[in-house]
Parts: C-alpha cells; structure tokens; sequence
C-alpha cells in the first residue's frame, strides 16, 4: 500500500502519512465493507483515494502560500518557470518576508519552526512547556495574521 501511495503523492512522507489515514479510514469503515471484491482490492481503492485528496490538499495549498520548506518534499513535479511566474514568485516570497518580519516574534518563531523548520506541534509544546492544543492554536491565529499582513 505504501508504494501505491509513493507513485501517486510521489514523497516518502507524504506516502506513510496517507497510508496511515487510509487505514484507520478502513477501521473505521469495515463495517460497510460488502465482500463483492477482495478486501485488498478494497484497500488499495482507499490508498489511491487518500493520495489524490493529499494531491488536492497539496495544490490547493501551494496556490495560497509562498514556499516555506526546503523542498526535501516536492510534491508536485517541477516544470519550466516563465519569466512572469518567476517574478511573481520572488513577489510574493518578498510579501512573507516583509510580513513575517511584521510578526510578532513569538509568532514568527512558531511559523517558522512548525511550518518553515519541519518541527511538529507536539515537539514545539515539549520544547516551550505549551500544551500541543495550545501550539496548535496559537500557530492558527499566527497564520491568519500572517495572511492579513501579506494580502494586498
């Protein structure tokens, strides 16, 4: 199953994490399973359903945000980059720049951390006393100040 998701979300973390929801997506649904198919054709269906939503999930997102990681996972491939989307690019990564710089520090540390720096909300709450909800929380209100400063 994992491979399933690997050519599909073409990233190694990508692929475990959707491997995972599908199968508690499985657990939680076996009781609607029918039996018309084999259970492993059943569960591959649902692989491949969970790595397109991530694609979705993914394009959605990349279209609403400037990169922030260091491209370890580039989930979608790269093409050519014209003139006009390299310029448009380097404006907007200006706008997180001046806006991140706008950020309150605690704000600015959490988002770069959490989203820039790949460290997951319950490792930021382990490191600054929070609790995991309350980091969750707080990088939710800094990411939505953070879009209120960079939107025109």
């Amino acid at each position: 199953m994992r491979s399933v998701a690997l050519r599909v979300t073409r990233c190694a973390s990508a692929a475990e994490d959707v491997v995972q929801n599908a199968f508690l997506k499985a657990l939680t649904h076996l009781g609607s399973f029918r039996g018309d198919a084999r259970i492993s054709t059943w569960l591959h269906r649902i692989v491949v359903n969970e790595a397109l939503m991530w694609l979705r999930r993914e394009r959605r997102l990349a279209a609403r945000r400037a990169p922030l990681d260091d491209g370890a996972c580039a989930a979608l491939p790269a093409s050519e980059e014209s003139s006009v989307d390299a310029l448009v690019r380097r404006e907007r990564e200006r706008a997180l720049r001046r806006g991140l710089a706008r950020l309150r520090a605690a704000d600015r540390e959490l988002l770069l951390a959490c989203a820039g720096g790949g460290e997951t909300f319950a490792a930021h709450a382990a490191r600054t006393g929070l609790h995991p909800a309350a980091v969750k929380t707080r990088a939710f209100r800094a990411r939505r100040r953070l879009a209120a400063l960079v939107e025109p």
